[in-house]
């Protein structure tokens, strides 16, 4: 067999190296190119989407971006941002301002019961006062009847008896008290009742019973108490008629009397029966 003819009529001619690069270049730079718009696309693409959530949700601006970060980088962290008081709108600084009236009678309310705060102080004041002397007088007494006589215990009994008879006066005897009036030998007649020691035989008077009731000379209650009926019984007895202006009288002092010995009297028996 013959020899295979020769191959070299199929084969494209070589190109020249310094062709042959500049068209590897051309190629590699179409390559760059559409790479680029690629990643430009996909940029666009990713800032339309945000426009359109943006549109749909405006909330969602002011949220936090999180960047993107590479792979091996640290979140940093999160900080709230401080956000400012808005100021009130006219109406609500309306509402907070406070009615000039409505700020007196507070004003007026709170007087009150600082007012109100004191007095209650000072009427517990008052009342622990009045306790504190009332204690102060029973131990004073308590101390001297720890040291009086006998005849300092029995004018304490009388004496407040005959304190009230001395101030007892009559309207119809011109607001006076006749009983106090001293009338004796001596001077009856100058009295206009020249016969009154013709008729009562021992004169009596509360001025003479003062007497004996200061200087504490009376030796027993009964003592007292028998110159004070006396009183009575001499001018029933002067005076006897019914109508007689000092007969009523000696009437009313001696209820009077009866009504303020009556419970003394009492207590005194009643405790000499206990024994």
């Amino acid at each position: 067999p013959g020899a295979a003819p020769p191959m070299a009529g199929m084969l494209p001619p070589l190109e020249e190296a310094s062709v042959r690069k500049k068209r590897l270049d051309g190629i590699a730079k179409q390559l760059r190119e559409k790479e680029k718009g690629a990643s430009d696309r996909a940029k666009w693409t990713k800032i339309g989407k945000k426009g359109l959530a943006l549109i749909l949700n405006p909330d969602s601006s002011t949220k936090a971006t999180v960047p993107d970060r590479k792979p091996g980088t640290t979140t940093p962290a999160k900080t709230t941002p401080k956000t400012t008081p808005k100021p009130d709108t006219p109406r609500e600084a309306k509402r907070k301002r406070v009615d000039p009236e409505q700020e007196r009678q507070s004003q007026i309310e709170e007087a009150k019961k600082r007012e109100k705060v004191l007095l209650e102080r000072l009427e517990r004041e008052e009342i622990e006062t009045k306790r504190q002397i009332e204690r102060e007088r029973e131990d004073r007494e308590r101390r001297e009847r720890s040291l009086e006589t006998p005849r300092d215990a029995l004018h304490r009994l009388y004496e407040p008896i005959f304190a009230a008879l001395w101030e007892i006066e009559f309207a119809a005897l011109g607001n006076t008290n006749p009983f106090r009036m001293v009338i004796d030998a001596s001077n009856c007649a100058d009295m206009g009742v020249p016969d009154y020691c013709d008729v009562i035989e021992r004169p009596m008077n509360l001025t003479f019973v003062q007497t004996k009731v200061n200087s504490k000379s009376y030796e027993s209650l009964q003592e007292f108490l028998e110159d004070v009926d006396l009183i009575v019984k001499n001018a029933l007895k002067y005076n006897h008629h019914p109508d007689n202006p000092y007969h009523i009288a000696a009437k009313g002092f001696q209820k009077k009397f009866r009504k303020l010995a009556r419970p003394l009297v009492k207590s005194l028996t009643k405790g000499m029966g206990s024994k």
